[in-house]
């Protein structure tokens, strides 16, 4: 019984013989177009799908997978038949665990490919018109309070939904209903040391208070540094359970940060978080052009963390307080080497992505539209009569009518082949003398660039050559 790691070695054993055959990627024009355009979109797909599980813990346990798969497929070849052997059996019971263990990243890959990350490009009018006075005012609400409760250390967690609305956080049994507008005022009120509503977080709906006193569930990511206590990995929590942002401030060192996407980022002043809140909440005005390769970075390539960075980065560039002039060189280097690995895997990605969507597309093509082999039935001519009378020869009789022709290719190209399509025919053009001679059959297709002539039968044939009378 053959293994089902034995089995990819003969997929790709195939795969390699119908490359080196060229028959692969035989087809018309538009069929290589359609074929590298399948590829690209496929590798984009893979990408986009790849980059959500970057930052997550999927992401460690994925590459774990492929890891054992790469031994268990070296074993196979190895002719390791024990571990080989444990591995074709457990192979059903892995990909069972693989769903249950990656059930929480593929919930919240789900919830991050049904927010308005594309829908914001398709109907940038009506995401425009639902915001209003009410969103700037609650920024600026909040920049002040987050700003006063820096400088005196009390620690706050704000979360503002975006698309998604994290109703479970609201329902809980300790959570307290507010339904009250944002003030600089209320919020400090509320995370005031002695306010019962100070442990824990606040819900933003809408541009109101929706809750507080709320419980988040800490997030377990692997980035998040040892320094940051239990409102960092709450707001990175609350950041993962859907299309929110959270603002949280530092009660033992009064900093101010913000968590999307999964991500936590320190900000230099509460100006930083003014303007990185004006690009997350409020939407890009209608009149503001966009490249179609803005369109595609920010879809495919840089995400809102990812801007949220870069953005921190330029600022913290700007920044000349002397004091702190080593300090900045130092978190300078650090960014300039973060940055170049992120370029660095990003591009890894995109080709990992690449290259997963080739192999996919390959095994789509010998699956859907293998390379197989079909006969045909030609009747057989001949060409270059004309000729040879003029040389005073003639043909007597056809030995043959028809001939067998077998071509290999592509199965849906071969399928559209009919026998009007090829030409069976033998050239007596080129005899020169009466006698029997021993000609080959030659074929003519409009398809032999995309087929390869596997047999003709017969041959040649035998004709009878005689010197016409005068």
């Amino acid at each position: 019984m053959p293994s089902f790691f034995s089995e990819i070695g003969e997929f790709f054993s195939g795969i390699w013989q119908s490359m080196t055959d060229g028959l692969l990627f035989l087809g018309g024009p538009l069929d290589m177009i359609v074929s590298a355009l399948d590829i690209l979109i496929t590798s984009l797909v893979f990408y986009f799908i790849l980059k959500l599980f970057r930052d997550s813990r999927a992401w460690q346990l994925l590459r774990g997978i492929l890891l054992i798969i790469a031994f268990a497929f070296v074993t196979s070849f190895l002719g390791l038949n024990t571990i080989s052997f444990l591995f074709n059996n457990t192979i059903s019971i892995l990909a069972i665990a693989v769903l249950i263990i990656f059930q929480p990243e593929l919930r919240k890959t789900l919830e991050k490919l049904g927010r308005n990350r594309l829908v914001k490009y398709i109907s940038p009018k009506d995401r425009e018109n639902a915001v209003d006075s009410g969103t700037r005012q609650l920024i600026e609400s909040i920049v002040s309070a987050c700003e006063s409760m820096s400088k005196t250390r009390t620690g706050a967690l704000i979360i503002i939904e975006r698309a998604t609305r994290l109703g479970e956080l609201q329902s809980q049994e300790n959570a307290v209903q507010i339904d009250a507008g944002v003030s600089t005022t209320l919020l400090k009120q509320i995370f005031y040391t002695g306010s019962p509503l100070h442990d824990g977080a606040v819900l933003i709906r809408d541009d109101r208070i929706a809750a507080a006193r709320i419980h988040v569930p800490l997030s377990d990511a692997y980035h998040l540094r040892h320094e940051f206590g239990t409102r960092h990995r709450a707001a990175v929590g609350a950041s993962e359970l859907g299309d929110a942002v959270a603002v949280v401030v530092s009660e033992e060192r009064g900093t101010i940060s913000l968590a999307i996407e999964g991500r936590l980022f320190e900000l230099a002043n509460a100006d930083a978080l003014r303007s990185q809140l004006y690009r997350l909440l409020v939407p890009e005005g209608s009149g503001a052009k966009r490249s179609f390769k803005e369109w595609l970075q920010d879809i495919f390539i840089k995400s809102e963390a990812e801007k949220l960075e870069q953005d921190a980065a330029a600022a913290a560039e700007g920044q000349d307080e002397a004091e702190e002039a080593a300090v900045r060189r130092m978190r300078r280097s650090h960014r300039t080497k973060s940055a170049g690995l992120l370029k660095q895997q990003r591009f890894g990605l995109a080709a990992f992505s690449f290259a997963l969507a080739f192999v996919f597309w390959l095994y789509v093509q010998v699956t859907i539209d293998p390379v197989t082999t079909s006969s045909f039935n030609v009747p057989l001519t001949f060409q270059g009569v004309e000729a040879a009378a003029e040389k005073g020869l003639g043909i007597q009789g056809y030995p043959v009518s028809d001939i067998q022709l077998t071509l290999k290719g592509r199965t849906e190209l071969l399928n559209d082949i009919s026998v009007t399509d090829l030409t069976a025919f033998i050239d007596v053009s080129g005899v020169d003398q009466a006698g029997v001679v021993e000609l080959p059959v030659e074929i003519e297709t409009d398809t032999l660039l995309y087929t390869k002539t596997e047999t003709v039968l017969p041959g040649s044939v035998r004709v009878n050559v005689y010197e016409l009378k005068p």
